[in-house]
């Protein structure tokens, strides 16, 4: 560190001697209470879910969406459940949607996202779609002849087809993971539900979460074991960096203003794509955030802990 040099530290010891010119404890408790209102605040906490990995906020409903692998991801052990938090953060129904119970199908759901009325869900290797009201069924596509390994999160695009990632992890009968890939990002188009590679590449790091920016008209991925946030279009051979972080990233949700959302495990926050920077905006988190859905209307947001087995809903910090 730079020492200060006698003329500055004089000017200093001058200008503290000036009337007014220090800082009174008043003024600094007023200001610490001033930067502890401006910090975000934890509304709600959920506990006693069984591994959720992912949620969507439905606006319509004003429900957040909860997936629950309850069991190992990627096993097909039909046990998973989607839970159903109201806007306010109160459990309103633990197993809104249940496999093994009215027909449903469901193993470890991970990735969502809602549409209208119905609400998209990866499981395994299946794209399942339910009503956002009744919670039933109406539609799976099916993934596995494209030998789909570990579906883990999707993105709709402008055009409505579906992109997926596949972040080429294999389960094995004892529910332990290892990373064989490849690592890829699947297509479902929307007219016909055919299934396509979209792009394999090593370069997408264990692709993660992933989400559609329509004002950038570009994808944003969050790998899991790559370095830095990444881009990409569709036209392209593979994905680039977008910014450095801790890694470990996981949730991503782009906003209608703009905004994309990330979640980290290595640093416990949720920070903000902004140009070639992360922007922690909620950091310090005692729980490693799996995902995060925005309620933009109540400017809040959920959080979920796949390991802490918990459901936060947090105040959005203005911009600073």
């Amino acid at each position: 560190m730079t020492r200060p040099t006698v003329s500055l530290l004089a000017l200093t010891l001058a200008l503290v001697a000036l009337p007014g010119a220090c800082t009174s404890k008043a003024d600094r408790t007023e200001s610490a209470d001033k930067s502890a209102s401006a910090a975000p605040q934890r509304i709600a906490t959920v506990d006693g879910l069984s591994q959720p990995e992912a949620l969507s906020f439905d606006a319509a409903n004003n429900v957040y969406f909860v997936s629950n692998v309850n069991g190992s991801p990627g096993v097909k052990d039909g046990n998973g459940f989607i839970a159903r938090i109201t806007a306010d953060g109160v459990m309103d129904s633990l197993h809104f949607i249940q496999g093994g119970r009215d027909g449903v199908q469901l193993d470890a759901p991970m990735g969502s996202r809602v549409e209208g009325d119905t609400l998209w869900v990866l499981d395994v290797d299946k794209l399942r779609g339910f009503d956002t009201k009744s919670g039933k069924p109406y539609i799976t596509v099916d993934l596995s002849p494209l030998k789909a390994l570990f579906l883990n999160d999707l993105a709709i695009d402008s055009t409505g087809d579906f992109y997926i990632t596949d972040t080429g992890v294999g389960v094995g009968s004892d529910g332990k993971m290892n990373h064989t890939g490849p690592d890829r990002i699947l297509k479902v188009a929307r007219a016909d539900h055919s299934i396509s590679v979209a792009v394999s590449s090593a370069l997408l790091s264990e692709p993660d979460g992933i989400t559609y920016d329509r004002r950038g008209k570009r994808f944003v991925l969050a790998p899991f074991s790559g370095p830095s946030v990444q881009t990409w279009h569709a036209n392209e051979p593979g994905p680039k960096d977008a910014a450095t972080g801790k890694g470990m990233f996981d949730g991503a949700e782009a906003e209608p203003n703009g905004q994309v959302l990330i979640t980290s495990w290595n640093d416990s926050s949720v920070s903000t794509l902004e140009g070639p920077k992360l922007v922690p905006r909620i950091s310090k988190l005692p729980y490693q955030p799996a995902d995060v859905s925005m309620d933009v209307g109540r400017s809040r947001v959920g959080i979920v802990s796949l390991v802490a087995n918990k459901f936060e809903l947090w105040e959005w910090p203005s911009s600073k």
